[in-house]
C-alpha cells in the first residue's frame, strides 16, 4: 500500500517526517496521517514524492489505484473552497473546516434512497471499481458510472446550496 512504500522511502534515504515534509511543503503531521493511513497525498503530491526519490509514479501506487481514480471522480463534486484545507501545504489541518464537510457528507449521505448510497460508499468509501460493484449488484458497468455521475452532480448541488445557506446565516 501507498502508506506503507511512502513510510520505506523515507526511512530508506534516511529522513525525518519533519524532513520529508518540509521538502514537499506539507505538514509533518500530515506525513504522519499518510502513514498511518488516515489520510491519501494528493495525485500531484504523489508524483512529487515519486520525483524526490526517484521511483516511477506507478510503482508508488501500484496497488492504490482504485484509490487515486475514486478520490479523482469525487474531488470534482466538491467545491474548491471546502475540499482542502488551507493549511494542508502551510501547517496542521483545519479541523472546523474537516468537521463541517463531514457532517455535510453526512447530510448528503442520508438524503440518498439506499441503492445510492450504496453505490456511494462502495465507490468513495471502500474504494470498489465499478466492475465489482456492477456483478454485486447485477446491473451493467455503465449503469454504474452513470448513477456515480448522476449522485457526484448531486452531491455538488448540495454542498454548493449548504454552502449558500451558510453564508446566509
Amino acid at each position: 500500500m501507498l502508506k506503507d512504500r511512502i513510510k520505506k522511502l523515507r526511512k530508506a534515504n534516511k529522513m525525518s517526517q519533519e524532513e520529508f515534509a518540509e521538502k514537499l511543503f506539507v505538514s509533518r503531521s500530515l506525513v504522519a496521517k499518510w502513514e498511518l493511513g488516515q489520510r491519501y497525498p494528493s495525485a500531484e503530491l504523489i508524483r512529487d514524492i515519486a520525483k524526490l526519490f526517484d521511483v516511477p509514479y506507478e510503482k508508488l501506487i501500484k496497488d492504490d489505484y482504485e484509490a487515486l481514480e475514486s478520490g479523482d471522480e469525487l474531488e470534482s463534486c466538491i467545491p474548491g473552497d471546502i475540499s482542502e484545507p488551507d493549511s494542508d501545504r502551510n501547517g496542521d489541518s483545519d479541523d472546523e473546516t474537516v468537521a463541517a464537510l463531514a457532517d455535510r457528507l453526512t447530510d448528503f449521505l442520508r438524503s440518498l434512497s439506499r441503492d445510492d448510497r450504496t453505490l456511494f460508499l462502495r465507490r468513495y468509501y471502500f474504494y470498489d471499481p465499478v466492475k465489482k460493484i456492477a456483478a454485486a449488484r447485477s446491473i451493467s458497468e455503465d449503469e454504474v458510472r452513470v448513477r456515480l455521475a448522476d449522485v457526484r452532480a448531486k452531491l455538488l448541488s448540495f454542498l454548493e446550496k449548504e454552502g449558500n445557506s451558510d453564508e446566509k446565516e
